[in-house]
């Protein structure tokens, strides 16, 4: 399993806190974004006039909602209208996801596949806000969180990419020649730290929310059942149908649907099956919506 240890010397807890203060700040401008993207009470004119100060993801926004995926195909002109057809969850979490990973280069590691990592995220996002419906009552995460926490279920990778672009080049260069072993694994070599540690200290330092930081840290291990173990374990799923997604995996193939984990969700194989058929027949227009976080 791709953990990682949490025992460490006084020595490699300051290389760690050092760490951390390399990590971007977000500027006022990205501060105000985020705080109007997590007030859950503002209005879709509020939030409009918000995103309206960031020029880019604007654009980005209403380059979204003209998009094939959301069948308008250029009929969206206004930010408002864009928020209409998005829908408030959305269009919070796209603007986050927009405005976080901006502070973050990746153009300096030639083998990390932004449009790759930006479609998985994506996919999981979207696989999660449909599932989550179907995941027991009791157990359900709060809608609103779902989508953000899809989306940024693995930003610590880019983190370590923005910060370390030699050596996470090298560890995605071992990775593709023994992808057997997890690339958690590769990274902890060169580094001593993985993407999950570093997604914790770069949601952290952003003042991210705390089930957000678990989803970050403990998604890839089905036996986590912590604090938020539900919302971390529909992400870890949908995470990990996503990735197959892509590869052209057949769902049931490889062991990405443990009976005993859905079940633990009050989910069952036959709940996925049309959901994973839509995503596929619609895997070009997803293409299409993370093809915009991709190109930064």
């Amino acid at each position: 399993m791709d953990g990682h240890e949490f025992e460490m010397t006084i020595d490699q807890a300051r290389q760690e806190i050092q760490k951390q203060k390399e990590l971007p700040t977000l500027s006022p401008d990205i501060q105000r974004i985020l705080a109007a993207c997590e007030d859950r009470n503002i209005g879709q004119s509020a939030l409009a006039d918000a995103l309206s100060e960031a020029p880019t993801i604007a654009a980005r926004l209403l380059g979204l909602s003209n998009s094939a995926f959301f069948g308008q195909r250029g009929g969206v002109h206004s930010l408002s209208h864009a928020i209409s057809v998005l829908g408030m969850v959305t269009v919070r979490s796209v603007a986050v996801g927009l405005a976080l990973s901006g502070v973050l280069r990746t153009d300096r590691c030639p083998r990390f596949d932004a449009e790759r990592y930006w479609l998985s995220a994506t996919l999981t996002a979207l696989m999660a806000s449909d599932l989550n419906h179907a995941v027991a009552a009791a157990l359900r995460p709060r809608g609103d969180s779902v989508y953000m926490a899809g989306l940024l279920h693995n930003i610590g990778l880019l983190a370590l990419v923005h910060l370390h672009p030699v050596e996470m080049d090298g560890a995605l260069a071992a990775y593709a020649d023994t992808p057997e072993r997890p690339l958690g694994q590769h990274i902890r070599d060169r580094l001593e730290i993985d993407h999950y540690q570093a997604g914790v200290w770069l949601g952290s330092k952003w003042h991210l929310p705390t089930d957000l930081l678990l989803v970050m840290e403990y998604h890839y291990d089905p036996a986590y059942r912590g604090e938020h173990w539900p919302l971390v374990q529909l992400e870890g799923l949908c995470a990990r149908c996503a990735n197959r997604i892509i590869d052209g995996v057949a769902l049931h193939a490889d062991g990405a649907c443990d009976p005993a984990m859905l079940a633990d969700l009050g989910l069952t194989a036959a709940t996925l099956e049309p959901l994973w058929q839509r995503l596929l027949d619609k895997l070009d227009g997803i293409r299409e919506v993370a093809a915009s976080f991709a190109r930064g």
